[in-house]
């Protein structure tokens, strides 16, 4: 996952996944997915894929908008934003807060006789971005991000007579996350050679805590995970002809993984420390071709060496035809990927519970091999009614190797290992109809399937089916209507009260509806309903979805 280019991956995280929760809606101005193995691209982590988060920049005229949302489950949203351009600057800056006194995550059947208690979140956001041009062939840009969050966790615990207790009063989880990242960019050679120099530098840091509770866990915890990232990359863009983009650059990351805490069990406590690093070079060329007007071709190949893991080349293959006189886009891409195991899955020492066992510890296998992928995906998009309809239909097939699972080991112990491959492929299709500018709808469609000889960790929660279907209306000028809804079915799923088997959870069905109103030019309210049906769906088993959610809510620009 990056954000305006830059990888923002937690090094802290079991999986070295990417948290977006402090990200608002509102500050990003678009995102951008690419499909299938791209680590000719980005390196490790886009095993599968790669998601650019684009952040707002400022515009030719200031503006400021201000809005404040509230509604039930004592939810009270707010958000102020300011940007603009003085000369050859512009600006966008942001804060926002959102709070709400949530819901009981636990589900009923896994609640003890203390009944139930609401678990809330609050999230504090600031970021800013600025680019400036310094000249006719020098720019630059800083971009910073931080977030500050605390939630009610419900984390599992145990009584002193090795009962599993998974409703927990006063588990609490903090995490504060910065971004920070800035670029030179230069455009020479009668614009020809186009470099970027980058640098980027993540830290995030989350604390867990949970004391005994009366009545149930007698659990006392603390942990602090921190991660932080540092990284400098040189790009280049050059016209080497009218039908040939050459790119090629390099690039240097530095990973720190850093691990405190302890469980107190009446007096018998475990100690959580442990600490790593890692760094990582890598090299990259490309070639983007066309042909015409309707033949192109991307050549993608690099070479990536890891601290203390196996060197990885990587390439990928795609290319595509355009008629213009169908409207008829036909695309192909063949490529690998790898992803090298994250500090925790290594190096990490952590409690937890499986099996009911309070004294039980996940150690980290520090042997563990790259996951690899080959992947390929044919694709086609059809015009229809002169522009205003759009279907495409996409089979893709991905094989992973040496997909890294968590395995028990006894006593409720864990450990990570490779396990035997496993293979990935499916349908995306979908259909987007806009008549015209004030009615726009699309419905998705995904199919996947996994094959595997054994059933792994690395494949829960993967949909089976899901479909999708969005749909906008301004009615009259003004007033807009909108809504979404999912169907999901996914794959197995973990027990949380259950040890050493997996289960079907079963599709589930999420509406959500929304409606505005401009009342003048610089004053709009707004309404949603979140989870319409009040549906009752478990994201992860044994922690549930918030029902109905009503809110309301007012923003003003100038």
């Amino acid at each position: 996952v990056l954000v305006n280019g830059m990888p923002i991956n937690d090094p802290s995280s079991p999986g070295g996944a990417a948290n977006l929760a402090g990200i608002p809606l509102d500050n990003v101005e678009r995102i951008e997915v690419v499909r299938g193995p791209q680590s000719s691209l980005y390196g490790s982590q886009a095993l599968g894929g790669v998601v650019n988060i684009v952040t707002k920049s400022g515009t030719s005229e200031p503006r400021s908008t201000l809005r404040i949302e509230g509604g039930t489950l004592g939810t009270l949203n707010t958000y102020a934003s300011t940007g603009g351009r003085f000369g050859a600057t512009d600006y966008f800056l942001s804060l926002s807060r959102e709070n709400t006194d949530g819901n009981d995550i636990t589900p009923t059947r896994l609640r003890d006789a203390r009944g139930s208690e609401d678990d809330g979140t609050e999230t504090l956001s600031a970021s800013g971005r600025i680019a400036t041009t310094f000249n006719e062939q020098v720019s630059g840009s800083v971009f910073l991000q931080y977030t500050d969050a605390e939630a009610d966790t419900d984390a599992d615990g145990s009584t002193a007579g090795f009962v599993s207790v998974y409703q927990n009063f006063d588990s609490i989880f903090e995490s504060r996350r910065l971004f920070l990242s800035g670029d030179l960019s230069g455009r020479f050679l009668d614009g020809k050679w186009r470099p970027r120099l980058s640098a980027g530098y993540t830290a995030q840091k989350s604390d867990s805590t949970d004391d005994p509770d009366a009545g149930g866990s007698v659990f006392l915890d603390r942990a602090s995970n921190e991660g932080t990232t540092l990284r400098f990359a040189l790009d280049n863009a050059f016209d080497l002809t009218p039908e040939h983009l050459v790119t090629f650059g390099g690039s240097y990351t530095r990973d720190e993984f850093e691990s405190n805490g302890f469980r107190d069990l009446g007096g018998f406590i475990i100690d959580l420390n442990s600490d790593a690093e890692t760094d990582a070079f890598a090299v990259y060329a490309g070639d983007h071709m066309t042909f015409g007007e309707r033949f192109f071709a991307t050549l993608s190949t690099r070479y990536d060496v890891p601290d203390d893991i196996e060197d990885r080349f990587t390439f990928t293959v795609a290319p595509g035809y355009y008629h213009p006189e169908t409207d008829t886009r036909v695309t192909f891409s063949y490529g690998t990927g790898f992803k090298t195991p994250s500090l925790y899955q290594r190096f990490g020492f952590d409690v937890n519970t499986f099996g009911g066992f309070p004294s039980g510890v996940y150690t980290g296998n520090p042997d563990l091999k790259p996951e690899k992928s080959t992947g390929w995906e044919i694709g086609v998009e059809q015009g229809f009614l002169d522009g205003k309809a759009t279907a495409g239909a996409t089979w893709f097939d991905m094989e992973i190797e040496d997909a890294i699972s968590i395995v028990f080991t006894g006593g409720g112990n864990s450990t990570a290992v490779n396990v035997d491959e496993f293979d990935t492929k499916g349908l995306e299709t979908f259909i987007e109809f806009n008549p015209y500018a004030e009615l726009t709808a699309r419905i998705d469609y995904t199919l996947t399937i996994l094959k595997s000889d054994s059933f792994t960790t690395t494949m829960i929660r993967r949909p089976r089916h899901q479909v999708g279907l969005t749909a906008s209306w301004e009615f009259v000028p003004g007033t807009v209507l909108s809504a979404n809804a999912e169907w999901i079915d996914i794959y197995r799923d973990i027990p949380r009260d259950s040890f050493g088997f997996y289960l079907d959870p079963g599709p589930y069905t999420l509406v959500n509806v929304a409606a505005s109103h401009r009342l003048t030019e610089s004053v709009k309210l707004t309404a949603r309903v979140n989870n319409l049906l009040d549906a009752h769906y478990e994201p992860a088993n044994g922690f549930v979805a918030p029902g109905i959610e009503a809110l309301a809510g007012v923003e003003v620009t100038f």
